[in-house]
């Protein structure tokens, strides 16, 4: 009903609640019970001025037609599928994965229980920030362990051609003036000796630009990366990763279960993508996905 409201008064605002009940034949209560939840979810998107609504800025629907043409003009062999929303773009697709292709787009214009590493909740702003997953299928001797690093640099770069400076925070989170704009799950599983993979990203669209396209530019830099390292190995991605780092050659503390089980400074990352730690003992190596990473040196 959310979203079907939000599309209704995104043609006809603004509106009273009496026109908004007409125009989608429901009850005045029901009405007035979507739109508080969907304040709840994102504050402020419904605005009531003089008893009419209408929203607080235009919203950005994705488009599967669009879609298709912005990935066509690219020639990328990519699949849409769109919905109006999700609980998590990734854990739909891993549900749905058999009757995936490789190369399929899980998209939506509202994730409304998103999740990134260690199950922490990922929030995204309805019709407005790019919520994906791309459905992949790799040889079984295919590096998965580096698509994070992968990833990383592709959103790095995409960024970087809109003049938008970043940097990368290991393995896989993009900030923007110390602010995290973007973050990467990646999830496998093992199929008739193959990686099905899901590479979920979601990132903030604060420059708002066209959704449609922003979409099909981050899939491009993605396939792009992947045939980079498909060709040319790790050793150069590997240095862009290292280029675009944001604590190389800083202090910064590994933490794990909210323990904090060293301290040390970060001087690379291994031919694994793991991180590699100078500290008191000697260079420690640690790429356990159970532990993170925060930065002492500012």
């Amino acid at each position: 009903m959310e979203i079907k409201l939000l599309h209704w008064l995104d043609k006809h605002q603004p509106a009273s609640i009496a026109d908004i009940a007409k125009g989608l034949k429901l009850t005045t209560l029901e009405i007035l019970k979507a739109i508080a939840k969907i304040n709840q979810i994102q504050t402020g998107l419904i605005v009531n001025s003089n008893a009419t609504y209408a929203l607080a800025h235009r919203l950005d629907w994705l488009d599967a037609t669009k879609l298709k043409e912005l990935l066509q003009n690219r020639n990328l062999d990519y699949a849409p599928h769109i919905q109006d929303k999700l609980e998590s773009s990734n854990a739909y697709a891993l549900k749905h994965i058999a009757q995936f292709k490789s190369k399929t787009i899980v998209s939506c214009d509202w994730q409304y229980s998103g999740r990134g590493r260690f199950g922490r909740q990922w929030l995204s702003k309805i019709a407005e920030d790019i919520t994906v997953s791309i459905i992949y299928v790799f040889p079984s001797n295919f590096n998965i362990a580096l698509l994070p690093i992968i990833c990383a640099v592709a959103i790095n770069r995409l960024l970087k051609n809109h003049s938008i400076q970043n940097c990368i925070k290991w393995p896989n989170d993009i900030y923007v003036n110390e602010i995290k704009v973007a973050g990467i799950l990646v999830e496998n599983l093992v199929r008739n000796q193959e990686y099905h993979t899901v590479i979920g990203i979601g990132l903030d669209n604060f420059a708002a630009l066209d959704r449609n396209k922003l979409l099909v530019e981050l899939v491009a830099s993605v396939d792009g990366l992947i045939s980079e390292f498909n060709l040319f190995g790790f050793a150069l991605l590997r240095r862009e990763w290292l280029d675009n780092c944001c604590h190389l050659g800083k202090q910064v503390a590994i933490v794990q279960n909210g323990n904090n089980i060293t301290d040390g400074k970060h001087v690379d990352i291994d031919e694994q993508g793991a991180l590699v730690i100078q500290n008191i003992s000697g260079l420690k190596t640690y790429s356990s996905s159970a532990i993170s990473l925060l930065i002492k040196d500012k």
